[in-house]
C-alpha cells in the first residue's frame, strides 16, 4: 500500500509541478525584498564633530636620545565638508570620498622643551583625507567602512618662561626669558573607519561617523623669529566622530518610501533643485579657486524660497615682510542658510551661518593677525536685476567674523547678442581681512553658455595694501541640476 501512494504522489508531482508549487507557498513565503535606495550619483554636504587624539614628544636635538619631553592629549570640536561619488551593484555600493574639517583639536599651555623651562601649544588645524567606501544598502539605510589616504596640518609652538638661571641654551640653540618659536607641518598619514547614513527626504541623508587616523612620528623644525632652529619628534594619532548632512544630486533612481518630514518638489516643478559651482582668481603674488553649491530643498531654484549655501575655497599667496617674502596657505568654508526672492526679472538671495578659516605662514611674523584657524560668523547678499531683456545689474557682498574677512562686487552688463542672455559690461569690487585691502575695476563677461554650464569671466586692474598694483582674473563655472 506504500509503494502505491508514494508512486501515486511522484506522478502527481511531475505532472502538476505549478500547483503543487502554489500549495506550498501558503507554508513558505520568501522574505521581502527591502526598497533599493538611490546611492549611485555624486553628493556633497557638511560636518560637524569632536575629536581626541594623542602626542608624543621626543628629544632629537642636537641628536636624538628617545627622552620623551612631553605626552599630551589634545580635544576639541571640529568642523567641515565632504564630497563624493557612489556607485550601487544591487546588495554592495562602492564609492570615493574626499573629506575635509577645520579643527579646534588643541592642547595649550603644557610643559614640553626641559631647557628654559617652555610652555608649550599644539594645535592640529585641519585634517583631510581621501577614503575608498564600502556600503552595504539596505532600503533608505546604508552601513559602510572607509579607508584611506589622511593629511594632517600641524601647529606647534612654545615660550620660554622666565624661570630659572637665565639665559638658556642647548646646541647652540637659545631659549631665554620669552623667546618665542613655531613650528608648522603638513603631515601625511593613514585612516580607517564606518558609520551609517540614511534617507531621511528626496535628495537628502544624515550619517554619523567614527574615524581613527595615525601620522606615525616625524621630526618637526621649530623656529623664532631670528635665525634659532631646533628640531623634535613628534608622535600622533587623532580619533573623531561625526555627525553629517549630506546632499544626492541628481533625481532618485527608484521610488523610496521616506520617513522623514520633507516632500519632494510637484510634478512639473523644473529640474533644477540645484546649482553647483567652481571657479578660481589669480592676482598679483596669489591664486585661489573654490566650489560650492546652493540647494532649494523644498523647491526649486525658480521659485522663492529656502535656501542652502556651501562653499569650500583654498589658495596661496605670498607678501614682503621684514626684508623677505612671506608664503601663505589658506583653507575655508562656509555654510549658511537663508531664503530667496524670484521674481520675473529679479533675484534676492539674503543667508547667514557659519564660517572656518585657516591660514598657514612660511615664517614667523609677529605683525600679522591673520594666522591659524578661527570659526566665526558669516552673512551674505546677493542680487540679479534684468530692468530689460537687454541689461543687466548685478551684485554680491559678504562679510565673516573669522579674520574679519569681507568680499563685494558689483557689475553692470548689456547683452552682446541678441537673445543670447550674454552680457558685457565693467565691474567693480573690494575685498581684505585684517592683512590686506584691495579694490579692483576692469571688465566682464558673464552668462556664457554651452550647453547647461554657466561661464563667467573678468579681469583688470587691482590695487593691494600690501603687494601695491597689479590685474586680476576671475573665471566662474555653474551648472544646474
Amino acid at each position: 500500500m506504500r509503494t502505491i501512494l508514494s508512486t501515486v504522489l511522484a506522478v502527481a508531482l511531475l505532472l502538476c509541478p505549478a500547483a503543487f508549487a502554489a500549495d506550498m507557498s501558503m507554508f513558505v513565503k520568501a522574505p521581502p525584498k527591502p526598497v533599493a535606495a538611490p546611492w549611485t550619483g555624486f553628493y556633497g554636504g557638511f560636518h560637524v564633530g569632536y575629536g581626541w587624539g594623542e602626542k608624543k614628544f621626543i628629544d632629537n636635538f642636537p641628536v636624538f636620545d628617545g627622552e620623551v619631553d612631553a605626552e599630551v592629549r589634545p580635544s576639541g570640536a571640529l568642523a567641515g565638508f565632504q564630497l563624493g561619488y557612489n556607485y550601487q551593484i544591487d546588495w554592495l555600493m562602492l564609492g570615493l570620498e574626499g573629506d575635509f574639517s577645520w579643527s579646534d583639536i588643541k592642547k595649550d599651555g603644557f610643559s614640553c622643551f626641559t631647557f628654559g623651562d617652555q610652555l608649550c601649544s599644539a594645535k592640529p588645524q585641519w585634517f583631510a583625507d581621501v577614503s575608498g567606501r564600502l556600503g552595504l544598502p539596505y532600503g533608505t539605510w546604508l552601513f559602510y567602512a572607509k579607508g584611506g589616504a589622511a593629511w594632517v596640518q600641524d601647529h606647534f609652538d612654545n615660550v620660554a618662561t622666565c624661570s630659572g638661571s637665565q639665559p638658556i641654551a642647548v646646541g647652540g640653540v637659545s631659549a631665554a626669558c620669552g623667546v618665542q618659536f613655531f613650528g608648522d607641518q603638513t603631515r601625511f598619514g593613514w585612516l580607517v573607519g564606518g558609520g551609517v547614513e540614511s534617507y531621511f527626504a528626496p535628495n537628502w541623508s544624515w550619517k554619523l561617523e567614527y574615524n581613527y587616523m595615525d601620522f606615525g612620528g616625524r621630526s618637526v623644525t621649530f623656529k623664532d623669529a631670528g635665525d634659532n632652529v631646533f628640531t623634535e619628534e613628534i608622535h600622533q594619532s587623532i580619533q573623531t566622530v561625526k555627525a553629517g548632512l549630506n546632499y544626492h544630486f541628481g533625481a532618485p533612481a527608484a521610488p523610496v518610501s521616506y520617513p522623514g518630514i520633507f516632500k519632494a518638489a510637484p510634478r512639473g516643478a523644473p529640474a533644477s533643485q540645484s546649482v553647483g559651482f567652481t571657479g578660481t582668481d589669480i592676482s598679483k603674488y596669489s591664486y585661489s579657486g573654490w566650489g560650492g553649491a546652493i540647494i532649494a530643498p523644498f523647491g526649486n531654484l525658480d521659485s522663492s524660497g529656502f535656501r542652502i549655501f556651501m562653499l569650500g575655497e583654498g589658495g596661496w599667496y605670498k607678501y614682503p615682510a621684514g626684508g623677505q617674502f612671506i608664503r601663505g596657505t589658506t583653507t575655508g568654508g562656509d555654510l549658511l542658510a537663508g531664503y530667496a526672492f524670484e521674481g520675473d526679472n529679479y533675484s534676492l538671495g539674503i543667508y547667514a551661518g557659519g564660517n572656518a578659516a585657516n591660514h598657514t605662514l612660511s615664517a614667523v611674523d609677529q605683525e600679522n593677525p591673520v594666522q591659524g584657524t578661527q570659526f566665526g560668523g558669516k552673512a551674505r547678499v546677493d542680487l540679479t536685476i534684468n530692468p530689460t531683456p537687454a541689461t543687466l545689474i548685478y551684485g554680491e557682498g559678504e562679510y565673516a567674523t573669522a579674520f574679519g574677512t569681507y568680499y563685494a562686487t558689483t557689475k553692470l552688463g548689456y547683452e552682446v547678442i541678441k537673445g543670447s542672455a550674454m552680457f558685457f559690461g565693467p565691474e567693480a569690487s573690494v575685498m581684505g581681512d585684517l592683512r590686506y585691502d584691495q579694490w579692483r575695476v576692469g571688465g566682464h563677461l558673464t552668462q556664457i553658455k554651452i550647453g547647461s554650464v554657466e561661464i563667467a569671466i573678468s579681469s583688470g586692474y587691482a590695487h593691494d595694501s600690501s603687494v601695491g598694483v597689479g590685474a586680476y582674473g576671475h573665471l566662474e563655472i555653474s551648472r544646474p541640476f
